[in-house]
């Protein structure tokens, strides 16, 4: 009886000590949880943070942008007034060379007198000289107007094939805009905005030589205004669903260039736009689908000298 009862004992003390360890682990496991979520909602709130930023920035540049297009404008404007100008003194000409013709014919109906006849014509020769050279003086002032409005959209072509010319064969960029276009299906899987790990080693490449090419020629870098990071996608499904989707999927590749790549001017001038399908890829009119689900990273150009220089061109002429 003696060896039933500390049998019985042993087990309740076995037991407690079960529960006991039980009890410990949970409370360990309900600990780690509990540490995780916060830490998760740490980063969360950093990540958004970070993504208010960016919004914040892209509104400013869209302002600036809006500002520059309103300024391209009145330039155009004006060129288009001194091209009128330009036609009017052209006919202004022709009136003054028919009137010369008409008041020779007339002398010579009228018979005038030599001294007479000559006095005439040379006053309307001068102005006829006059005229000249008012024309040619608009007219070197008009090409030189035009040749500063193209200016500006040389500025990025130049650069874009100064870039193209530091990159590997392998890496081709747009020779105008200076755009690298990558293909959505490799980058991501269907209405995922994940990066698929396979597809990261070659990202990283491609994008490490875009970049040092950039950061490491001032010239190029100088005139970069911003680089910003857009995400496509095709017309399947809802412009909205699109928006969405374009825009996590170019924030996410622009995370994944903040894990690798840390040079601080780099991370001032990168943004992010999500476009939907709002910039297609045409293939003869027609939607090409696989084109257009792409991320494109391009730059803006920092036009405000070019700009200027051709405003005050046209206040002064």
């Amino acid at each position: 009886m003696k060896n039933d009862f500390k049998e019985d004992n042993n087990f309740w003390i076995a037991y407690a000590d079960l529960m006991a360890g039980l009890l410990f682990v949970f409370i360990l496991l309900i600990g780690a949880i509990v540490v995780k979520y916060v830490l998760t909602q740490s980063d969360l709130r950093e990540i958004k943070d970070n993504l208010n930023k960016q919004e914040a920035r892209l509104q400013e540049s869209k302002e600036e942008l809006k500002n520059k297009e309103a300024i391209v404008f009145k330039l155009s404007s004006d060129l288009s007034n001194a091209s009128s100008a330009l036609n009017l003194a052209n006919l202004q000409k022709a009136e003054l060379e028919a009137n010369i013709t008409n008041y020779k014919q007339l002398s010579k109906d009228l018979n005038l007198t030599l001294d007479s006849k000559d006095k005439q014509i040379l006053i309307l020769l001068g102005q006829l000289e006059k005229k000249d050279k008012e024309l040619k003086d608009l007219q070197d002032n008009f090409e030189e107007a035009k040749k500063k409005v193209q200016s500006l959209g040389l500025i990025r072509q130049n650069l874009s094939q100064e870039l193209q010319g530091k990159l590997d064969s392998n890496i081709t960029i747009d020779d105008k805009t200076g755009a690298i276009s990558l293909p959505a299906e490799v980058l991501f899987d269907k209405d995922s905005y994940v990066l698929k790990n396979e597809a990261k080693a070659s990202l990283r490449k491609i994008l490490s030589e875009y970049f040092d090419a950039i950061m490491n020629d001032p010239k190029i870098l100088s005139n970069i205004e911003n680089i910003v990071i857009e995400g496509h996608t095709d017309s399947d499904g809802s412009y909205i669903y699109n928006l969405d989707l374009s825009q996590k999927r170019a924030y996410e590749v622009m995370n994944f260039i903040y894990s690798f790549y840390k040079d601080v001017r780099l991370q001032k001038l990168l943004m992010a736009s999500g476009r939907s399908f709002s910039d297609p890829i045409l293939v003869n009119g027609i939607e090409d689908k696989n084109k257009s689900r792409r991320i494109e990273i391009k730059f803006s150009i920092k036009n405000d000298n070019a700009l200027k220089d051709v405003e005050n061109f046209f206040e002064f002429h």
